[in-house]
């Protein structure tokens, strides 16, 4: 059955539904909780919470998160992705504020350099993000959640930005 955004469009991907509590809460025994960022202005921690392999992210440091925020993440491919579909899912301070699913490749349209990789390949996926353009506080948590077209977990991620 095809996924719903959070819109209810239905994207045509595998179902993506899963059980998800809160990311903070569900740090799995499979990998160690890593910090990608941590100064006396916001804590950035990360954990893999796929059972088979870890994840490696780099962020800008924690002086230019703010002005010129770079996030890097790389994962080793087991499986191929013609299609790459992606749930997001952010609770701010616990609470539950914004679930979105998009089709990130799809057959015939491939959107990133990634699209169309096989297995056994070493995936980077970087980007540089808008600035923040208001001061944050507070606790974010955010699960992120990739599937394939055969409804294969290609990677997961439980990561919490805590702006002090």
């Amino acid at each position: 059955m095809p996924a719903k955004s959070a819109t209810g469009i239905r994207l045509g991907a595998p179902s993506m539904t899963h059980e998800v509590s809160h990311p903070a809460d569900t740090q799995e025994d499979y990998w160690p909780v890593h910090t990608a960022c941590d100064s006396n202005t916001i804590k950035v921690i990360y954990s893999s919470c796929d059972p088979v392999q870890d994840v490696g992210f780099t962020l800008s440091s924690c002086t230019d998160i703010r002005t010129k925020p770079y996030a890097k993440a790389s994962f080793l491919l087991r499986q191929s992705i013609d299609e790459f579909y992606l749930s997001v899912e952010l609770f701010l301070n616990g609470v539950s504020t914004l679930r979105h699913d998009e089709p990130i490749c799809l057959p015939n349209f491939p959107r990133f350099t990634f699209c169309g990789s096989r297995r056994g390949e070493m995936i980077t996926i970087q980007a540089s993000l808008p600035g923040l353009k208001i001061p944050l506080k507070g606790h974010y948590n955010f699960k992120i959640h990739g599937i394939n077209q055969n409804g294969f977990q290609i990677g997961c991620v439980n990561a919490t930005a805590i702006f002090l």
